[in-house]
């Protein structure tokens, strides 16, 4: 089990905040897919994600951003999730991956990060399933023709072992 912090949030009424720190991937990533998709259910509809300390991500974590961006843009009462401090590598990612058109893109600092806590640490189950992977990758190979020529081989063949370990 990993110890080590990898994201903080601050959450009100009006809107949930999400720190990155250091790296975001499919080792640390559930809490952050459990703590979405609980807000989004008690009606949360302003999410932002600070990557302003955060090293890297990966396209399991890039997925579930994606999943919650369309969620958002698809509830009754639509929301809007906001990518601030995205640069370098980060940045080139969200972009080739098309993410930048359903998520706002954003250099604003996050205020109050002194009111951060933590998520996910001394969770006992930090690495995302292969369930949640397999939903991040297909989310993400739906979202544009590029990304499904990119992700169609990973989710054939995490369809292929769910199938195999039947």
């Amino acid at each position: 089990m990993n110890k080590e912090t990898h994201y903080q949030v601050h959450d009100s009424t009006s809107v949930s905040v999400l720190q990155v720190l250091t790296k975001a991937s499919y080792t640390n990533c559930e809490p952050v897919r459990n703590f979405f998709d609980r807000k989004f259910e008690e009606g949360q509809r302003s999410f932002i994600v600070d990557f302003a300390k955060c090293g890297s991500v990966d396209s399991t974590f890039l997925g579930i951003l994606v999943r919650l961006a369309l969620n958002l843009r698809n509830a009754e009462e639509s929301g809007k999730l906001v990518l601030v401090n995205l640069t370098g590598r980060n940045l080139e990612t969200v972009k080739n991956l098309g993410i930048h058109r359903i998520a706002e893109i954003s250099s604003h600092s996050i205020e109050n990060s002194e009111q951060l806590e933590t998520v996910g640490n001394n969770s006992e189950n930090e690495t995302a399933c292969a369930e949640t992977i397999y939903q991040a990758h297909k989310t993400l190979m739906n979202l544009n023709e590029k990304n499904h020529r990119m992700f169609c081989d990973v989710v054939s063949f995490l369809e292929l072992e769910a199938e195999n370990s039947k």
